[in-house]
């Protein structure tokens, strides 16, 4: 099929054509797999984000605990609530269930915020620092097997279009 529109040997007389000499333009294609980019950069994360959580299991850990556990433990003094709360974006009641559920068995404490007595930071403690070690280290290797057939370059290409893009989506956004 042509990408041309298409023009009779004849012209109609009752549809207006091109002026004599003009060049025709393309008819519009689809976007070459562009319409499809959210979509895969979606299901990439999903499909990883579900191979790590079918290897966390043994852990006996929800997905948002771990990921919480993730976040938090990377916090060098704590999140509040609402900084939780954005990161994993999930609303403010559902943190607050979470935070109990993980303060009851002993992976997050919650201290005063120094100057407001009305928040508390959400930190790690030494029970979640040893599970946290096992997350990460189930995360790495699931990064390396994920991203070994790739090169290098091929890496560093991914990493700056993805960075790129998110940047992209922020200054949309603003």
């Amino acid at each position: 099929m042509s990408h041309y529109r298409s023009i009779s040997a004849r012209p109609d007389p009752a549809r207006p054509g091109p002026a004599a000499g003009a060049r025709r333009r393309p008819a519009r294609t689809p976007s070459a797999g562009f319409d499809t980019l959210g979509p895969l950069i979606h299901g990439v994360a999903k499909a990883w984000r579900q191979e790590l959580d079918r290897r966390l299991r043994p852990l006996g850990l929800t997905r948002v605990q771990w990921q919480a556990l993730l976040v938090i433990s990377r916090s060098a003094h704590g999140l509040t609530q609402r900084e939780l709360a954005d990161r994993l974006d999930i609303g403010a009641p559902a943190t607050v269930a979470l935070i109990d559920r993980m303060e009851r068995e002993g992976f997050v404490a919650r201290t005063p915020v120094p100057g407001d007595r009305r928040r508390n930071a959400v930190r790690a403690t030494a029970a979640s620092r040893k599970v946290f070690a096992r997350i990460e280290a189930t995360a790495g290797t699931l990064r390396r097997e994920i991203l070994s057939g790739m090169t290098a370059e091929e890496l560093s290409t991914l990493h700056a279009l993805l960075t790129k893009a998110k940047r992209r989506i922020e200054a949309v956004r603003a």
